[in-house]
């Protein structure tokens, strides 16, 4: 096999960090799609439209398909505005995942203090346990 055939059986994919890019003109799939990604990437004017405008008055107190609530999400990587949309529109500031965690436990994690005060201020409960019966302050010290 000649070197210029071989090269056509290559495909060349340009990384970042593992992520692949997209090429030149080509769009990426839009990663908010429901209230979930919205809270998890902080949108909040794509969670509004979500929960307001889009005439399908998307819930903020169900879980998503594996047992996370959207507050989690927003607690996980430190959205505190967010959070505090979410809770003013129905989120349960106390509900918890499969496991048991509540959003406090996911902004213990990642060391979300700014989210975790406006959770805090909004009755969560500092001493709730997950299923391997840490409480939010082992959570902060563990990570």
């Amino acid at each position: 096999m000649s070197s210029s055939s071989r090269a056509r059986e290559i495909e060349v994919v340009v990384a970042d960090g593992g992520a692949r890019k997209a090429a030149e003109g080509e769009k990426q799939p839009d990663p908010v799609v429901n209230v979930y990604s919205a809270a998890a990437y902080g949108d909040l004017e794509r969670l509004r439209r979500f929960v307001e405008l889009d005439g399908g008055g998307a819930s903020l107190a169900a879980p998503d398909g594996n047992g996370y609530h959207a507050l989690q999400w927003a607690a996980l990587n430190n959205y505190p505005h967010v959070a505090l949309y979410i809770i003013e529109h129905g989120g349960d500031v106390n509900a918890e995942d499969n496991s048991q965690q509540t959003a406090l436990h996911w902004a213990a994690v990642r060391g979300a203090t700014a989210t975790a005060d406006v959770l805090l201020e909004n009755g969560a409960r500092l001493e709730a346990a997950d299923v391997n019966g840490y409480r939010v302050c082992n959570r902060f010290f563990l990570f």
